[in-house]
């Protein structure tokens, strides 16, 4: 019989490139080293074009053990890729609509939230199997980890609530009631305070972890979402607000809304790199709805807080991540399936 991966040389470059990536790495052949899609996509900076599931949204990148992670939510999975080789590790089943993810490494789990199924679900980084599983969550929209005090803090947007976890054994010890739809969720666990946004009225609720209450509200703008980025080093909380196209800059020590910046129309996805200056917002278009229009990933320059470039993606670009040691921004494109990874410009970086 014919061997198929020799066979495979004889087919067109973009159609290889395309097999190469829906395949798993423990699949036949395998998935080879990625090369350059840009004569099938035309982006300029696209080093990559990978096939992570359906509709991918959340994604989390460890440059430590050099992967990244993507949540899908028609797929209903996480899917680990080599950031160095690209290659589709492996696909964990954990449940629809996988909202968003967080980084156990003390435990070496990767948690990730289904809000349809109202899942948490623990996966092990190391031999990405799942580990643990915490059922019967109110469509859980946002999941954070707090290591210090082992602590998995996820918002409950269909019950109005944030639940308290114990991070070993993913058992609930506790809720805090936060009206008006939590969706976002960070931790500052050095100051034991929680920051939850809230999509109606456009709040950002604080708590403390000690008391378990809600001890302050601050407004910022309007359909604030998930994810919100925490730098703890510098003592800020940057949130993105898709209603109003800004992100609110909070002091975390004073706890005021100290700056609003304009982003380009509908933002949705968020990651912030304080060391390079830069904000990077994916542009979806159209949001809370399955029509996104949006094409493009603004970067914005921390110290001015302008848009100083725009880089083109495919349609739907959702959750965003840069990866330090490649030096790559990894975008989300709901609509059509697929995960880009983006070189930065020089001038960017």
């Amino acid at each position: 019989m014919p061997n198929p991966c020799k066979q495979r040389r004889l087919l067109p470059a973009t159609l290889c490139l395309g097999i190469a990536f829906c395949m798993l790495s423990t699949n036949g052949c395998g998935a080879s080293k990625a090369r350059s899609p840009r004569s099938s996509t035309g982006l300029p900076h696209t080093d990559v074009v990978i096939h992570p599931g359906k509709r991918p949204e959340p994604v989390l990148v460890d440059p430590v053990d050099h992967r990244v992670y993507v949540g899908t939510e028609t797929g209903g999975s996480v899917t680990a890729i080599n950031d160095r080789t690209y290659r589709v590790l492996k696909r964990v089943f954990v449940g629809r609509e996988v909202e968003d993810l967080a980084l156990d490494r003390g435990r070496g789990t990767i948690l990730a939230v289904s809000s349809v199924v109202g899942h948490l679900t623990a996966v092990s980084t190391r031999s990405l199997r799942i580990v643990r599983v915490l059922r019967g969550l109110a469509h859980p929209s946002g999941v954070a980890v707090d290591p210090r005090h082992g602590l998995v803090l996820v918002a409950e947007s269909g019950a109005n609530r944030v639940a308290i976890v114990k991070l070993r054994q993913l058992k609930i010890l506790g809720t805090i009631a936060v009206p008006g739809k939590p969706e976002g969720i960070a931790v500052d666990a050095k100051a034991g305070r929680v920051f939850v946004t809230v999509a109606k009225p456009g709040r950002l609720a604080v708590i403390s972890e000690r008391s378990r209450k809600v001890i302050r509200v601050l407004r910022v703008g309007s359909r604030p979402l998930h994810p919100i980025r925490l730098d703890a080093r510098g003592h800020r909380l940057y949130v993105v607000n898709a209603g109003s196209s800004t992100i609110s800059v909070v002091d975390i020590r004073s706890l005021r809304v100290e700056r609003t910046i304009a982003t380009a129309p509908h933002p949705e996805g968020l990651d912030v790199e304080p060391n390079m200056g830069r904000i990077f917002v994916s542009n979806e278009g159209d949001p809370g709805t399955d029509r996104n229009s949006g094409h493009s990933v603004s970067v914005i320059s921390l110290t001015t807080g302008h848009i100083i470039d725009s880089l083109p993606t495919l349609r739907g670009p959702d959750g965003i991540a840069y990866d330090s040691t490649t030096r790559r921004l990894w975008v989300s494109t709901e609509d059509l399936g697929r995960e880009l990874a983006i070189k930065l410009p020089r001038k960017d970086g």
